[in-house]
């Protein structure tokens, strides 16, 4: 069994891997891990709530794109795994040629997310990662590069930080585009309006490229943007962890491979 470890600026993302699928998964304030005791008090309730045991895990492979918790990881490993995490980097996925000028600067998670999209589509797909930042990265049969967005939910609270007549408003879909009373025009704006602009991105990759894409999305939120986004054809919350996965397996065939 393989533990995972997704470590957003937000949410930390974890979860079991059985050699074929996502067996389990967990989700934690990625503030709440500031020792490795108290990540292993969280992983061990985890597990033990599915009848599991440290014993079961034979690896543990991370992407974190918050370098000050890293450390953390290292020590929990080491002092409850009896063994070295393994982290994903970009610079070791020679398998993938990155068609941009600072790969090693791409986030683990994006890194991760377009291992998963070259194993599960091959080619030609676009993967929206909805959480605080949105990531939208191209891969075609090669690693185009991408966009950032703001997060809706990082939108929202900068807007009521700075606009002090605002109220803070629930993050859902609106009724309309048309906003009528003024939740329903904050809810337009933001909500609809990142969606509008993940469709105006992709639209704008294919005239670019000269390529039609499958687009796929992923996070926290990426199941609610799948019912806005004319262009999101597919919810995949494990896409990720997929990717970790993939990417821990082909580190030790290598590994294997060439000593």
């Amino acid at each position: 069994m393989l533990l995972l470890a997704d470590v957003g600026n937000t949410h930390t993302v974890l979860g079991l891997w059985n050699g074929e699928k996502i067996v389990e998964r967990w989700r934690i304030g990625t503030a709440h891990i500031s020792t490795e005791d108290e990540l292993m008090v969280h992983v061990n309730h985890f597990l033990e709530f599915v009848s599991r045991t440290f014993d079961q895990v034979d690896g543990f492979c991370i992407a974190s794109v918050v370098p000050p918790v890293n450390d953390i990881f290292v020590y929990f490993t080491k002092k409850y795994l009896k063994r070295d995490p393994v982290f994903v980097k970009s610079e070791n996925v020679i398998w993938i040629k990155w068609h941009v000028s600072t790969p090693q600067e791409m986030g683990a998670d994006r890194v991760a997310n377009v291992i998963a999209a070259k194993k599960e589509f091959q080619n030609n797909v676009v993967i929206v990662d909805f959480g605080t930042a949105i990531t939208l990265d191209i891969f075609t049969n090669e690693y185009e590069g991408g966009s950032i967005l703001v997060g809706p939910q990082t939108s929202l609270k900068a807007l009521f930080s700075k606009a002090a007549k605002l109220p803070v408003v629930q993050e859902k879909i609106p009724p309309s585009a048309i906003g009528k009373d003024t939740s329903s025009n904050v809810q337009s704006g933001v909500i609809l309006g990142t969606a509008f602009a993940v469709d105006g991105l992709v639209k704008a990759y294919e005239e670019e490229l000269s390529k039609k894409f499958r687009v796929v999305s992923t996070g926290g939120q990426g199941k609610t943007f799948l019912k806005i986004s004319k262009r999101i054809e597919r919810y995949d919350p494990d896409l990720t962890l997929k990717g970790i996965a993939f990417y821990y397996e082909e580190m030790n065939e290598r590994e294997s491979t060439f000593g």
